[in-house]
């Protein structure tokens, strides 16, 4: 079976708004319904730079929960504290990794009441640079009802630490032909470019974007394991083979 998803990163109140319409439009027209991770506390000083704050950033969240987008909590303010790569080795900088439970509790108790008085229900967690570890699920359990992590490096959708996780595989569309694949877009650096070639796809593919609810959950095992291992050191030695490409070129010649 082949099926794709979509995930839309850091919604929050200093987006360039028409950025972000041009994939709503888009998705609406298909009926597809998208994951957007939305971000409670922004401090994260890129994105505030990125447009003027909107004073109706709240209902434009409850807009998109309305139309039965996907609400995900993503993470609390987006401020990367520390260079721990967390779980699935993909970063060197986070929000959470590394961070005492206690810590880490509180920033999921602050996000969570923002949501609730919000009245929005977020139902997965997206961990800001995909950095998080055991304590930030610890933490979620506590005070959320969000049983859904939308991250990981696998093939299909799996059940592990008693949570359900929908992997993250791909930045950009690309044709599969089989398995479970999300695609992972930035709105705000998004290039033009990409954008049409997602428009071409989703015109081509849109039967194919199914929702959450249409997921079916695996067990992970010693297997997946293994797979995800290879996953990460596979990802880990192609870029610092690109780091040390770069600094070769940066050496001057004859040196």
């Amino acid at each position: 079976m082949l099926q794709y998803l979509i995930r839309l990163d850091d919604l929050c109140p200093t987006n360039n708004l028409p950025k972000w319409e041009r994939f709503f439009n888009l998705f609406d027209r298909y009926g597809i319904k998208p994951i957007i991770a939305v971000i409670p506390a922004n401090k994260d000083p890129k994105l505030k730079a990125c447009g003027n704050f909107n004073p109706y950033y709240w209902q434009l969240v409850r807009e998109l929960q309305d139309k039965n987008y996907v609400i995900g909590m993503h993470g609390f303010d987006h401020y990367y504290i520390n260079h721990n790569s967390g779980l699935l080795k993909m970063n060197n900088r986070s929000e959470f990794a590394g961070l005492p439970l206690q810590t880490q509790k509180e920033k999921i108790r602050k996000a969570a009441e923002i949501f609730r008085r919000e009245n929005i229900n977020p139902t997965v967690f997206i961990a800001p640079a995909h950095t998080f570890d055991r304590n930030t699920l610890l933490a979620l359990h506590e005070y959320t009802n969000i049983k859904i992590i939308s991250d990981g490096l696998l093939k299909s959708p799996y059940v592990r630490f008693g949570f359900n996780w929908v992997p993250v595989q791909l930045s950009e569309v690309e044709q599969k032909t089989k398995y479970t694949w999300t695609f992972n877009y930035h709105p705000e650096t998004c290039p033009p470019q990409a954008f049409a070639e997602l428009e071409i796809f989703i015109e081509k593919n849109h039967h194919l974007f199914v929702s959450l609810d249409n997921l079916d959950f695996s067990n992970y095992t010693w297997a997946d394991a293994v797979a995800e291992k290879y996953c990460i050191y596979k990802r880990l030695a192609r870029d610092y083979a690109q780091k040390a490409i770069a600094f070769m070129e940066r050496i001057p010649a004859g040196n």
